[in-house]
């Protein structure tokens, strides 16, 4: 592969991918704002796997695209990219510091960045180990499923090795200090903060914008529905709501809040490196399948 050119148009570039964000965000807010319920569920083990082997899934389809890419890199060059994409599309840094904005539990809100650091760092590697066996659109399905439950079993040891370093310092937890609708201050760090999930969203789109197929539309599409899915809320969404004590349809409006926020920010930030970004080279596309 080529190497990467420079953007069109860096500073309208750097602007659209900032106002995609602000208005993904804005879309999650205004359906707080109307009363559609921040989503609470407790969904069994094999839900959590499913929803974490569409992730996976979403991890083989950009490793695939980006191929010529990583090709010239070594297994923990891929496997680091892989996690900066998924740390920051899965908004990591983001909800350590909105938990302190909003409980003011700074000590208890870095401690808490542990485990989920651990369990995307588990998910990358294992992503790039097993990539090797995807070939097609059924090895994929049954490859994800795989790394999903070696990836679970992982977070589980990760977890229980983690649990005495939280018990420990539980004590620095603290309750929030505000709810929905949040002052000034809070709303202001939600949306400064929106700024990690479009860095990356911008690094999906420089791996495999110029390899996807099809027509400007299915390329914008296909942008949005990746970045959902690597943040992993396609699944939570249409899986976890039959395990929420509201009815499913409701369950399935109220985790839509997430959903469309993330789906706005890919197909937004993949209309602004369409219109300024690098563009495509010339015989660059991908083919239209993974056979």
């Amino acid at each position: 592969m080529l190497a990467p050119t420079a953007p069109r148009q860096p500073l309208l570039l750097a602007a659209s991918l900032v106002l995609a964000g602000a208005i993904a965000l804005t879309i999650h807010v205004a359906m707080l704002a109307w009363g559609i319920p921040f989503p609470m569920s407790s969904p069994p083990a094999w839900a959590r796997w499913l929803n974490l082997s569409l992730a996976i899934g979403a991890v083989f389809v950009v490793l695939r695209l980006a191929g010529a890419y990583f090709a010239q890199r070594g297994f923990l060059a891929r496997a680091l990219i892989v996690f900066a994409l998924l740390l920051t599309i899965r908004e990591t840094a983001r909800a350590g510091i909105m938990s302190g904005v909003v409980t003011s539990g700074w000590a208890y809100s870095a401690i808490g960045l542990i485990e989920p650091v651990a369990r995307i760092l588990i998910q990358a590697v294992l992503c790039v180990a097993a990539v090797r066996w995807v070939r097609g659109g059924v090895s994929l399905v049954f490859a994800a499923l795989a790394t999903g439950a070696v990836c679970m079993g992982g977070q589980v040891l990760a977890g229980m090795a983690l649990a005495p370093l939280m018990e420990h310092f539980a004590w620095l937890a603290r309750p929030a200090l505000y709810v929905f609708p949040y002052p000034f201050h809070v709303t202001l760090a939600a949306y400064l903060t929106m700024l990690e999930p479009v860095i990356g969203a911008t690094l999906l789109l420089a791996l495999v914008w110029e390899r996807l197929p099809g027509t400007k539309l299915a390329r914008l599409l296909t942008a949005a529905l990746l970045v959902a899915l690597l943040k992993g809320i396609v699944g939570i969404t249409f899986v976890f709501s039959f395990f929420m004590k509201q009815p499913p349809l409701e369950g399935m409006l109220s985790y839509s809040q997430f959903l469309f926020e993330f789906l706005a920010l890919g197909f937004l930030a993949a209309l602004a490196w369409d219109a300024f970004g690098p563009g495509v080279r010339a015989g660059s596309r991908a083919p239209s399948s993974l056979s």
